[in-house]
This record gives structure tokens, C-alpha cells and sequence, in this order.
């Protein structure tokens, strides 16, 4: 009877994550004004409660407190509750994550916040408990604490909230208003590398580890700007780490989120196509850098996962996979010692043991999450086997155990389509393409650009998600990146100038003349705060992957109206990249190609002959971040560029080297053309 009295406000959303809590007992409302406008008119407090469908303490905590009869009349008589998915909304999670972290020191999902009616924090955490464990209090005593200070000390209710506002203005305001001059730059994230890098296990810090990709591609630019393996090597050191480790799904591939210990073996299984996206870029680079087999067969196994299990009818791919099934976080993807010695004979056995160091005492409640330990050359030295045989062996063993676990409850899959994330895989698409030279991934980023721009797009703006009614910077920005990276691979000008147009609409909609920076959002009257980023928490700036672009724009047209942007905004955020430039690893990007060399290349001549193509494919699978490559559109005559001035009119195939403004003899042979390709491209340096 509780129940049905209480429906909630929930079960006409969109999102999945909103769906899975539509049947709470919890009268939960979507964000918006009837919310605030019943939390105003009750005078109650707001409990906001923000999470993802493939989060794995949020279930728990669902479980825990939102199906619970007694904590639900708890919060009914009390608050107005307010449930968000983050991947929806990244605009209030972004504001209220900041909140958290400036009340509890931490952050994280799900994230619990307690706020007046006008939507203003006063106090905040992540995960409660049913029951008080680990310094951590229970959700029900937090909810009998706030409830006893909102009804009888409202004048410290209303000082935190002050305290917190002015905290929020403050985080989202640190910007510089005097220009700090940026020289010392390199020395001080190399600094920063050495004293937080990993150099046993790879990665960044200790634990928990994120792949933190943006990092990892300056690691490649310090490479191939001071021409030192050292670097190529620490960013191998964690690829190789990763893709041995349980991060890694070592039957069907892709990457979990995170690992939770140093060693990159026990993961936080759920897999986001952000990271997917991100990480198989990286694969690119260094498989361009050190042409190494493993790297290439991760970079394989990655995609293959991206299309069997993330990628719909429609070109576009799904959000999210859970981490839990049945109910228990990792369950699909571990193994008992006792299974696996029943599955495969005691030979087989005993070679998989030994990869997969297989244990009786497992790595996740006496289950065993599949991670490689031993090198085939070690396993076969110690057996007397030959290596071709092990591989043999582990690819058999691999297909059994895909087969049953294909048998079991699959991981929850959350179907929704952010635009943003699928942008980053465009991106990751066209450097799977350029890389491989394999039309299957050019015609796939086509197909999913195609599918961005018919589903995204509605009255000329972007959305966020298909059925939303808003776009974010995230969403501009990073189509933006991927049009340009189609372009490049594609030499199509139609996907040239669809970028353009996008970087302008970017300017248009999210740049401040007066504080000189991109907002995350245009502006909105819902939100307590306009919100902009400096850092990248999990995925790239949005705001300096908007000015890589806008300096790409520049550097395509001499338009110095977008040289400026971009320099007010290196100004603006000046402060903070001298400060611990390492810690903004998309902005550090942008000084990057500001200060390198920059090189733009145009082949000229009729693109269908071999000379055209084979000089493309040179150019594309050479890593080179700071260059752009530029050739005549058989299919559009008129399309020019100011580097084609003078060149445009050759009939015979000629390939232009730009450097500052000054171009080299055209070459018009593949051997000169590949021996100028190793001086300036990041090839790892033969020892």
C-alpha cells in the first residue's frame, strides 16, 4: 500500500538509470522546477541523489536505503529527493561533485548531496551505508542529523550553504585575470612525471588507477619533442600493464573503468565507452610509435569489443556496461579454481594456471579474474613447449571459456547515446583507419558521424543524448575534433567544412568575450552556478579540446580571429598550467602545438592516382600530432585552402612540406617522402 501511495516522478523518464529507480518507495522527482518549487513551497530541505546505471555502489546503495520502506518515509516526510543520472546531466554533476569535494575532502559516485530549496549545498558525500561502517556514518543517521539542524538551527543551515556558494563561485572563477608568461613548462612536467609515475607497474600514482589517457599521449609528445625512448617506454610500461592486467577483459576484450589495486589486476568491472574510445586512440598513437605486436593486438581486441557489444543498428554506441550481474559486482567475468580445473583437462590446466595465475584463494571473494603473469616465452621454457603451441593452447582455452561464459547473465548494458562519447569514438575510429589502413574503420566513422549529425542534431544545436533537449561544450568540442580527424583521413572537404561550422557555432554558443574562456554550458537558469572546467577528470577538456580546435581552424584558414581565442584562453588559464601543468594534460596539449613546429603538408595532383595514395598512407600512420594534411576534393572543385596557393594547379602528384610558413622542394617520390616522414614524425629511436 506504502508503495503504490508513493509512485514516484521517475517513470516517465528516459534515462536507464532514472528507470531503475522508478519503483522505488522513494518519492523521487527529476530535476526541475516542480521539485524546487514543492522543497520552497514545503519548506524541506533537498536530498540529491546523482548516479550512473553501470555504477556499482550506487546499486548498493539503492539496495541498502532507496528500497528500504523505513529509510523511503524517512526521506518522503523530510525532503524533497531529486535523482540525476550524471551521464544525462554532466552540468549538475560537474557543480555538485566540485561541492563534495569541498565539504568532504573526497568524491564519487553515487553522490549524495543536501541542499536548500534554491538548490545551494550545506552538506554532502558519496556512498552511505545502512549501517555504520568504517568511520563511514549510516544513511538513516545522516538523515536524522540533517533533519534535526534544518528544523532547529536553520542560521548554520544557511551559513554552510553561504560558505559552500562562495566556495563553488570560487573553484569555478579560478581563472587569471594578468597573463603569466609560460617558458618553463617543460621542465616542469617532466619534473611532475618523474615524481608520479610508476616506473614498476606503469600508470600514475598508486592506487586506484585510471587509464588517464591525456596523459599518457603527453607522455608520446615528450617523446617525440626531446627524441627520447624514455618516454615511449613509460607510456608502453602502461599499456603493456593494462592489457596483461584484469583491466583488460583477456577473453573478449575492452577496458573496465579502473583497477583498484597498484597492479592493474582487480578492476571496478564496469566498461564505458569513454574510456574504450580513449584508450584505443593511445593504442594508436603507440602502435604508430613502436609498431609493437602486443599494442596491435589490444588495439584489435578493443575494437572488436566496441562493435559486438556496444554497437547498435543505428552506427552508434551504447553508453555503459555493468559491473555487476546477479547482483554481485565482477560475477560474469571471474572464475573458481574449482571450475576452471573441471572445464579443461589437468595439462591444459596446468598451462592456464601458470598464465592466468589460476589460485584456490582467487582475487575477488575466492574467484579468479583473469590477468597474464607469465610470458608465453617463460611458461614455454619452463614446460619444454614451444611457444607456438602455448598460443595455440591459450586461444583454444580462450574460445571454451568465452563460449560458457557467454551462458551466463549478461552485465546489464545501458542503451543510451551520449553524443559526446560517441565523438570521442570518431575520433578513435579515424585513428584506427590511419593506422591500419583498413576502409572498414574509415567507412565506420563515416557511418557514425553520419549518425551523430541525423541524431544529435535538432534546430541546428547539438543535444547531449537523443532524447534530451540540450548540448553541452563536451558535445561541440568533441564532434568538432572528430569532423576534423574524418577530414584528415578522409580528405573529404565536405567533413572540413561541417567541422569549421561546428567550431564557430562552439564560439558562438560557449565562448565569454568578458571572462574569456568556454563555458560548459550556454547559458542556463537552472543551475546555480554556470560551470566551466579546467582539469581532465576522466575525459579531455572540453574547454581545451575547444581551443585545439579553434587553433586548428587558424591554422586551416590564417584567421587570426581564432588565433586570438586561443590565446585568451591560454591566458586564462595560465595560472593553473604553470602551477602543475601535468594536471591539465589537455591544455598542456594546446602549448604543445603552439610551441612545436608546426607542419602542414598538401598533395597535389589528381588524388586517384597510386602516388596520392600510397603518400596518404605514409603520412596517416606516422605520428605526427602537430601536422595537418591537406590535398585537392576531386568531388569538390572550388574547395581551397590558403596552402594550396600557387600548388592547387599541378597535374602531376607533388607532396608540399610546410613548416612555418615556408615550404621544401615538393618531393615526387615515395623514398624522399619517407625519409622527410621518419625526421619529423615520432618513430621510436632505434637503440
Amino acid at each position: 500500500m506504502f508503495r503504490k501511495e508513493l509512485l514516484n516522478k521517475l517513470s516517465n523518464e528516459k534515462s536507464e538509470y532514472l528507470l531503475q529507480h522508478s519503483n522505488n518507495p522513494v518519492n523521487w522527482f527529476p530535476w526541475g522546477k516542480e521539485a524546487f518549487d514543492k522543497a520552497k513551497s514545503e519548506d524541506k530541505p533537498i536530498f540529491l541523489s546523482i548516479g550512473y546505471s553501470s555504477c556499482h555502489w550506487c546499486h548498493v546503495m539503492e539496495k541498502e536505503s532507496f528500497e528500504d520502506i523505513e529509510t523511503a518515509k524517512i526521506l518522503n516526510q523530510n525532503f524533497v529527493s531529486i535523482k540525476v543520472d550524471r551521464e544525462e546531466r554532466p552540468d549538475i554533476d560537474s557543480i555538485y561533485m566540485a561541492s563534495i569535494q569541498m565539504i568532504s575532502g573526497g568524491g564519487g559516485w553515487p553522490a549524495s548531496i543536501f541542499m536548500n530549496s534554491e538548490g545551494v549545498p550545506f552538506y554532502a558525500g558519496t556512498y552511505f551505508p545502512k549501517f555504520d561502517r568504517h568511520n563511514i556514518p549510516a544513511f538513516r543517521s545522516v538523515l536524522a542529523k540533517i533533519i534535526e539542524i534544518y528544523q532547529t538551527n536553520r542560521k548554520s543551515v544557511n551559513e554552510h550553504s553561504s560558505v559552500v556558494y562562495d566556495g563553488l563561485k570560487s573553484f569555478f572563477d579560478n581563472i587569471s585575470k594578468n597573463e603569466i608568461a609560460l617558458n618553463n613548462l617543460y621542465p616542469k612536467i617532466q619534473k611532475q612525471i618523474k615524481d608520479t609515475f610508476d616506473y614498476e607497474k606503469g600508470g600514475f600514482g598508486n592506487f586506484p588507477k585510471f587509464p588517464e589517457t591525456s596523459k599518457l599521449e603527453i607522455l608520446f609528445m615528450l617523446g617525440k619533442k626531446l627524441r627520447s625512448n624514455e618516454y615511449y617506454d613509460m607510456g608502453q610500461l602502461t599499456l603493456g600493464s593494462m592489457i596483461n592486467g584484469g583491466v583488460f577483459d583477456q577473453l573478449s576484450g575492452g577496458f573496465s573503468r579502473y583497477s583498484t589495486d597498484r597492479d592493474w589486476k582487480v578492476p571496478h568491472f564496469e566498461k564505458m565507452l569513454y574510456d574504450n574510445a580513449l584508450i584505443l586512440d593511445i593504442l594508436c598513437f603507440s602502435f604508430m610509435i613502436t609498431k609493437n605486436k602486443q599494442i596491435r593486438k589490444a588495439l584489435d581486441q578493443t575494437v572488436d569489443f566496441l562493435e559486438k557489444e556496444m554497437k547498435s543498428e543505428e552506427n552508434l554506441f551504447y553508453s555503459t556496461q555493468d559491473a555487476d550481474s546477479e547482483g554481485k559486482e565482477g560475477e560474469y567475468y571471474t572464475w573458481s579454481f574449482e571450475e576452471l580445473e573441471n572445464i579443461f583437462s589437468k595439462d591444459i590446466f596446468e598451462i592456464i594456471k601458470d598464465y592466468w595465475n589460476i589460485t584456490k584463494d582467487g582475487d575477488l571473494d575466492k574467484k579468479n579474474i583473469l590477468y597474464v603473469t607469465k610470458s608465453l616465452k617463460d611458461i614455454s621454457e619452463a614446460k619444454n613447449i614451444s611457444e607456438k603451441e602455448l598460443e595455440s593452447t591459450i586461444k583454444s582455452s580462450k574460445e571454451k571459456l568465452i563460449n560458457i561464459r557467454n551462458k551466463r547473465i549478461k552485465p546489464n548494458t545501458d542503451k543510451k547515446y551520449i553524443s559526446s562519447w560517441n565523438s570521442l569514438l570518431l575520433s578513435s575510429l579515424c585513428s584506427t583507419y590511419n593506422v591500419t589502413g583498413d576502409y572498414k574503420f574509415l567507412n565506420q566513422a563515416i557511418d557514425t558521424a553520419k549518425s551523430i549529425l541525423q541524431n544529435f542534431k535538432k534546430n541546428n544545436n547539438l543535444t547531449h543524448t537523443r532524447t534530451g533537449e540540450i548540448g553541452f561544450l563536451e558535445d561541440y568540442s568533441y564532434l568538432t575534433k572528430g569532423l576534423f580527424e574524418l577530414y584528415h583521413s578522409s580528405q573529404d572537404s565536405k567533413w572540413y567544412y561541417l567541422a569549421k561550422d561546428l567550431c564557430d557555432d562552439t564560439i558562438n554558443q560557449f565562448w565569454s568575450k568578458k571572462d574569456k574562456i568556454f563555458y560548459d554550458t550556454t547559458q542556463s537558469n537552472d543551475l546555480i552556478i554556470r560551470p566551466k572546467g579546467f582539469f581532465d577528470p576522466m575525459i579531455p577538456n572540453s574547454a581545451a579540446i575547444a581551443a585545439q580546435n579553434s587553433y586548428k581552424c587558424y591554422r586551416f584558414t590564417n584567421d587570426e580571429k581564432y588565433l586570438k581565442i586561443v590565446g585568451e584562453s591560454m591566458k586564462s588559464v595560465s595560472n593553473l598550467i604553470d602551477k602543475s601543468p601535468l594536471d591539465l594534460p589537455s591544455w598542456f596539449k594546446l602549448y604543445y602545438l603552439m610551441e612545436e613546429q608546426n607542419t602542414e603538408i598538401f598533395i597535389s595532383g589528381d588524388t586517384r592516382e597510386r602516388f596520392y595514395s600510397d603518400s596518404l598512407r605514409i603520412l596517416l600512420s606516422s605520428y605526427m600530432p602537430s601536422t595537418i594534411i591537406i590535398s585537392k576534393d576531386t568531388n569538390n572543385p572550388d574547395f581551397y585552402l590558403p596552402i594550396m596557393e600557387g600548388r592547387n594547379q599541378d597535374k602531376k602528384n607533388k607532396v608540399y612540406v610546410c613548416q612555418n610558413y615556408v615550404c621544401d622542394l615538393p618531393i615526387d617520390n615515395l623514398d624522399s617522402l619517407k625519409k622527410k616522414i621518419n625526421e619529423l614524425s615520432g618513430a621510436y629511436l632505434s637503440k
